[in-house]
């Protein structure tokens, strides 16, 4: 998107996607004494898309002098510097609305001779790229591993590092990693990881990580003779015997209460299929 426009002009821009810019420059620039003098701003309000910023360039109609007749006194705009020398022919937004500082550095014109000396000076407008995209994380799904608590996974890998965040929901928000080498409390399903944004660069490409299901039945065998029970849970990639566990699930003896589709009792007596996904924040009983 480029718009051009002569000094004095407020320009509305046509929306660029997520971009859509209103600059404003000043009318005129006047020069009262010898000497550097700040003007005023252009003014760019609107809004700009994520990684985009609006550069406006100035061009000289007489290649940066002032003329009156056949006179001539040179001249270069500034960013508002105090210090001389110090000319700018472009300003950079990359955030709306924002302000720049214009000013005006004029030579020395006292040997001129009178007259009102003026030049005109073209303003474009243009979106680009402002940052570039960081390199994505090198995680692989075959490098992860998974450590179950309470219903939920704790994902490690040695090149997940503070400066990456994650989402677990498709990319409509991301939380900060807050640990080196790991991501705590992620529920079944797909996760994304991408290095952040910085004022340097962009987020990266994500990188999508499966976690699997934890604490889910994965067999019950009936009828129960008095033997243990044979049910495992899900321990990120092998199926583990949930003897280690009953502190979260009590096993009755003594009578054969179900069949080869066995079903588990949750503390409120709901009857819950044993392909179902376990809560272990809560007491089972197997009947």
């Amino acid at each position: 998107m480029v718009t051009t426009c002569m000094a004095g002009m407020s320009v509305p821009a046509s929306a660029d996607g997520d971009t859509s810019y209103t600059i404003t420059i000043p009318e005129t620039l006047t020069v009262q004494n010898i000497g550097w003098n700040s003007i005023g701003n252009i003014s760019a309000t609107g809004s700009l898309a994520s990684g985009k910023k609006l550069t406006v360039s100035a061009a000289s109609a007489n290649n940066w002098a002032l003329k009156s007749g056949e006179n001539t006194v040179s001249y270069t705009l500034n960013n508002g510097s105090t210090e001389k020398g110090d000319a700018a022919t472009s300003w950079d937004f990359t955030t709306l609305p924002a302000t720049q500082a214009i000013g005006i550095d004029v030579t020395d014109y006292s040997n001129k001779p009178a007259g009102t000396y003026t030049d005109t000076v073209t303003f474009t407008a243009s979106v680009g790229v402002a940052k570039t995209a960081a390199g994505t994380p090198s995680i692989a799904q075959a490098d992860c591993t998974f450590a179950p608590s309470n219903g939920k996974s704790t994902l490690s890998n040695a090149n997940i590092t503070t400066s990456m965040e994650y989402s677990a929901d498709n990319g409509t928000t991301w939380t900060d990693v807050t640990s080196d080498g790991s991501i705590a409390s992620l529920a079944a399903g797909t996760v994304q990881i991408r290095v952040k944004e910085t004022a340097d660069k962009l987020a990266s490409e994500a990188v999508s990580i499966t976690v699997p299901q934890v604490l889910a039945i994965n067999e019950l065998v009936g009828p129960y003779t008095g033997d243990k029970l044979t049910c495992e849970y899900y321990a990120g990639e092998t199926w583990q015997a949930l003897v280690d566990r009953y502190d979260l699930i009590k096993v009755y003896s003594g009578r054969a209460a179900f069949g080869s589709d066995g079903f588990i009792y949750d503390e409120d007596g709901s009857m819950i299929p044993v392909t179902d996904l376990v809560d272990n924040t809560k007491t089972y009983e197997v009947q």
